[in-house]
């Protein structure tokens, strides 16, 4: 008999990786780091890109969606879907090529980051954007959310660093994205294939002077450099195509990443190295007794141009002192804080950092912030970043039902707008009777807010949409971004016409069209 099924089987004979959809497989693939859960038809692996093209075509024969997928660590639902799930990590995984002249690495999507900098290490070179999930989030993941990391004061986001893009488009062909002057664009739009049509598509939306001042009104303030909600064409319009004044060259791979896997498949990609940071580095660890407090002292930190400032709260630290592999990493907290900055400070020479150290803390000092201010050095450095990573994973600990959620948790504000902001949010919490964990980017204006609610419970499901709906207006008064290294997904997608108005949201569909 001739069913979808069937018919899989006869795609999976023809890939040179495999493809399943026994329950046990579409079980574990029903799930990312997310709130969401839905099984999918099937789930691939492919090896090669022809694997790829063949899974493209019969998706868009039997009218099924196609989800790319690498390490599953998503944390707003993108790579849970009820169509064929596309696991690029487990065969699509090389270091292609390795340029140290000229800086760049070339790599395929499945690369997990740790190992491609573990390699690059060995020529004094390191991809500087990073996460949490360093040691298994894959390179085509960090694409697809534009990931940041802890030292995003220094080196920015993924797109800050992405040259090119090798993709499979919807039909099947394929398109090196990269760099473009303006002869480069014109002659891209005279193709007369799906690449040219994208290119004719954003020369259309973009040259149009209303479409201009829409976009530059509607898109989060430019100081948010964490921004991650919606498409960025804010982006693109910032190139010597569109601006005059403007010497920047015209690159699709800043509208693909962050793009989620929504516009192309990624096959390849090209990415800006950097060199490895000074040896001589050092934290402070500010103990605060105000949790609030670590909003301001943030502002005062940032003058002494740190590396990195991230917070953790004194429910997260409260959770790591029952974690066996983490007990250890307590060993510079001092008393009870309600909240500690982790504030790194990297220079050529050991007494510039504790020149910047001691100016800094006698400026906290003199402002009243803080109680202790512990300077950590050599390998107890380590310790410190692994409590500070293992936040993430211990909210999970916290007993009973009630759970620190995923929702409101990726909001990017201008630093200087922090305080007011968050002063908001906690108004916005106890409105409802809920309190939230705060951790994570300060120094760049991105908290990890978690409202603790049990989902289990229906009127705190109820309240997980309204708590969204309400985050979403707020940051949209601050200019601010819903999104600052996470990406929209099911979680926050609804809410991107919200921030970046009905008009620059029919944009977004028109590209989507066009891609599509």
């Amino acid at each position: 008999m001739d069913t979808y099924f069937s018919r899989l089987e006869l795609l999976g004979n023809s890939l040179e990786g495999e493809i399943k959809h026994d329950k046990i497989t579409t079980t574990i693939y029903a799930t990312d780091a997310s709130v969401y859960k839905e099984e999918p038809s099937a789930v691939a692996w492919p090896k090669t890109v022809s694997d790829i093209r063949k899974i493209l075509d019969f998706a868009t024969k039997e009218k099924s969606s196609v989800t790319l997928r690498a390490g599953g660590t998503s944390l707003a639902g993108q790579v849970v879907s009820s169509g064929i799930i596309v696991d690029i990590s487990r065969y699509m995984n090389k270091i292609l090529e390795i340029n140290t002249d000229e800086m760049w690495v070339r790599v395929e999507p499945g690369v997990v980051l740790d190992e491609l900098n573990i390699k690059l290490k060995e020529v004094g070179l390191f991809f500087g954007p990073e996460t949490s999930t360093s040691n298994r989030c894959n390179i085509g993941g960090m694409v697809g959310n534009n990931a940041c990391g802890s030292h995003s004061v220094v080196y920015g986001s993924t797109r800050d660093h992405t040259i090119e893009i090798k993709t499979l488009l919807s039909d099947g062909s394929e398109a090196l994205f990269g760099p473009l002057n303006n002869e480069d664009f014109k002659h891209k739009c005279m193709l007369d294939n799906l690449e040219g049509e994208i290119y004719r598509n954003i020369g259309n939306i973009l040259g149009d002077k209303i479409n201009q001042e829409k976009i530059r009104e509607g898109y989060p303030d430019p100081k948010v450099h964490r921004r991650n909600t919606g498409y960025a064409i804010d982006q693109l319009l910032d190139s010597g195509i569109f601006d005059e004044k403007s010497n920047m060259k015209f690159n699709f791979s800043k509208l693909l990443t962050g793009s989620e896997g929504t516009l192309a498949v990624t096959t390849e990609i090209k990415l800006n190295l950097v060199p490895l940071p000074p040896a001589n580095k050092a934290l402070v660890c500010v103990h605060l007794n105000k949790r609030n407090d670590a909003f301001k002292a943030n502002l005062i930190a940032l003058k002494f141009k740190p590396s990195a400032v991230e917070m953790m709260d004194n429910r997260i630290l409260k959770l790591t002192e029952d974690n066996a592999s983490q007990r250890n990493n307590r060993f510079f907290l001092e008393g009870n804080p309600a909240a500690i900055l982790i504030v790194e400070f990297v220079r050529e020479k050991p007494e510039d950092i504790d020149n910047a150290a001691s100016d800094m803390i006698k400026a906290l000092k003199s402002a009243d912030y803080g109680y202790s201010y512990p300077i950590i050095k050599g390998k107890d450095i380590s310790k410190v970043w692994e409590l500070r990573k293992a936040g993430l994973g211990v909210l999970a600990n916290m007993k009973g039902d009630p759970k620190p959620v995923t929702l409101m948790e990726d909001t990017a504000i201008n630093v200087e707008a922090l305080p007011e902001y968050i002063d908001e949010i906690e108004a916005l919490l106890a409105k409802y009777g809920k309190e939230a964990v705060f951790h994570a980017h300060i120094g760049t204006g991105e908290l990890h807010i978690r409202p603790i609610l049990n989902l289990k419970d229906t009127a705190d499901v109820k309240l997980f949409r309204t708590l969204g709906l309400e985050t979403a207006y707020l940051v949209k008064k601050y200019r601010g971004s819903l999104s600052g290294e996470h990406g929209d997904g099911r979680l926050r997608g609804e809410f991107i016409p919200l921030i970046l108005g009905d008009y620059n949201y029919n944009l977004l569909k028109q590209v989507k069209k066009c891609w599509d």
